[in-house]
């Protein structure tokens, strides 16, 4: 089906010429850190109240096998700047990571609907030289989803510890997630688990 564009990207579309540019962003997501923002630009922007960082980037056309493989794309990143890197360093390679696509146009930033947007997973990382970053895209994996999504568990903790809901700031450092555990460090009331469920927990 046709791409549904803004007004302003038509206009914009149908100029004879211009000074102003299509942008490609990626926002880079790993779990437990904050988002990072870069743009294929030679300086930075703002746009939907965050500042993306110029940085030099390529994707690939999409791929697709007659296999019923995922399909996926190839990003390659110069990461001059080492500003990836230790992201990936600290994720065992950032396999599952989240990579979200927008394309902007750089007269319309005050509006915050990127004409396209596309997530995508991180399905393997190739590093050559500790500059040239390759990431290989892929959408999401169904049989990775866990169904159902939710499980309320009587004697175990869904919050990571010290985290903003685990609320625990003390100068304890481990945590097995247990209620009693828990009470150990009085910290009960922001307890994550259910002791109202049966031992086999509930699914929903």
């Amino acid at each position: 089906m046709p791409l549904s564009i803004s007004s302003d990207a038509i206009v914009e579309k149908n100029k004879l010429s211009s000074s102003d540019v299509w942008l490609l962003l990626l926002k880079i997501e790993y779990p437990g850190e904050d988002p990072g923002h870069v743009c294929l630009n030679n300086e930075s922007i703002v746009w939907n109240g965050n500042t993306w960082l110029p940085a030099i980037f390529k994707l690939s056309d999409l791929k697709e096998t007659k296999d019923a493989e995922i399909p996926s794309v190839k990003l390659t990143v110069m990461d001059l700047q080492r500003n990836i890197l230790p992201y990936i360093d600290r994720h065992n390679g950032g396999v599952g990571a989240t990579i979200t696509i927008y394309v902007v146009h750089s007269a319309h930033l005050d509006n915050t609907t990127p004409e396209l947007e596309e997530e995508m997973e991180v399905l393997s990382v190739k590093i050559d030289q500790n500059i040239k970053i390759t990431f290989e895209l892929g959408a999401e994996n169904l049989l990775k989803l866990r169904i159902p999504k939710h499980r309320y568990f009587k004697n175990f903790c869904r919050f990571i510890f010290k985290s903003s809901r685990c609320g625990y700031s003390g100068a304890e450092t481990e945590c097995n997630r247990t209620l009693a555990r828990c009470k150990e460090l009085g910290n009960e009331t922001r307890y994550g688990g259910f002791p109202g469920v049966g031992t086999a927990g509930v699914m929903k």
